[in-house]
């Protein structure tokens, strides 16, 4: 589990702080699930934290037309990933699958499954109830798409697109440095169940 540092402030005496979850970190942009049998909730969590510097800027290193936002943190930390699941009733963690890297996708959720990718990619499935690994495919591609799934003829499909790409391997790359070998593409999986 995460070790959450509590919120600190940069200054003038306390030129460093840590916090985490860190920017991207937390609960994100992916898509979460609800299965409602189980009344669980499943978060795709990017684990991060983040470092944050005070300094004095002097307006002689800027550059017209040049990108400038003032500052914001850095990521000097190792980012993970979990799928965590809230109890609803209590909101309360009823569990947690780790994982190597942050989830980047979303989550889909049948009565009994959990679907996820990871954009080293794998996709897979997790016990609904444990979170226990029951089932991964290896894509050869990184995956920051959601799943989804549909029927034709009473039969069930869950289908995924594969591609690593947006803004991870622009700005948070280093924070992950094996998913540098990932190779871009934009390939759709579909699987019976």
């Amino acid at each position: 589990m995460q070790t959450y540092i509590a919120a600190n402030t940069p200054s003038a005496q306390n030129k460093t702080a840590d916090f985490c979850p860190g920017n991207m970190g937390g609960k994100n942009w992916p898509p979460t699930s609800y299965n409602p049998n189980l009344q669980l909730w499943y978060i795709p969590v990017i684990e991060s934290c983040n470092r944050v510097t005070h300094e004095a800027m002097t307006t002689a290193s800027l550059k017209p037309r040049e990108f400038f936002t003032g500052g914001g943190p850095t990521n000097p930390f190792r980012i993970t990933g979990s799928v965590t699941a809230i109890d609803v009733k209590t909101g309360k963690v009823a569990g947690k699958h780790e994982t190597p890297f942050p989830l980047l996708g979303g989550m889909l959720s049948t009565p009994d499954l959990v679907f996820t990718g990871e954009p080293s990619g794998g996709v897979m499935a997790l016990d609904a109830k444990t979170l226990d690994k029951l089932w991964e495919f290896r894509t050869g591609g990184g995956v920051n798409a959601p799943p989804m799934t549909f029927s034709v003829d009473g039969k069930q499909y869950i289908a995924i697109l594969v591609g690593l790409g947006g803004a991870w391997d622009k700005w948070f790359i280093d924070s992950t440095p094996e998913l540098k070998s990932i190779q871009p593409g934009s390939t759709l999986y579909v699987f019976a169940l």
